[in-house]
């Protein structure tokens, strides 16, 4: 989705990624003790809801310890930030170009595919797109 405040700005949106309503995803959730619940919402809420694009809703994860109750914050389908396709030579200007409050769209992108691989995902398109970018090991027997 466009990012107009974290990784970019209104005259250079970059991009984040989101998390779209109806689908599923692998990833990490946070433990919060309920002593440091209304910290880090708050916390949560100042960086992830600047503009109100989110919808937070309450979802169902799967955990080493069985299901639990997790926020999650979504795109909603159709919204004007939702970027649709964009071609490559869209994407070298934004990695290029685009830096907001908390620094560059490439940065963002890179440090997600190094976050995801460091718990065993693996973003196969997310490799070929910061392939040109960055220095990357071709894992391709793995």
């Amino acid at each position: 989705m466009w990012s107009r405040i974290n990784r970019g700005t209104p005259e250079r949106p970059g991009l984040v990624f989101a998390l779209l309503p109806g689908g599923s995803c692998r990833g990490v959730a946070m433990k919060i003790r309920p002593s440091d619940m209304t910290q880090v919402l708050d916390m949560l809420w100042d960086r992830e809801m600047p503009t109100n694009t989110y919808t937070p809703r309450w979802v169902k994860a799967q955990t080493p310890d069985g299901l639990k109750q997790a926020l999650a914050f979504t795109l909603p389908r159709g919204h004007p930030q939702i970027t649709g396709h964009l071609s490559h030579d869209q994407y070298a200007q934004i990695f290029r170009l685009s830096k907001g409050r908390y620094g560059t769209t490439l940065d963002y992108a890179v440090d997600t595919l190094i976050g995801l691989e460091a718990i065993g995902i693996r973003d196969n398109p997310l490799r070929r797109l910061l392939r040109p970018y960055i220095n990357l090991p071709d894992h391709r027997s793995t």
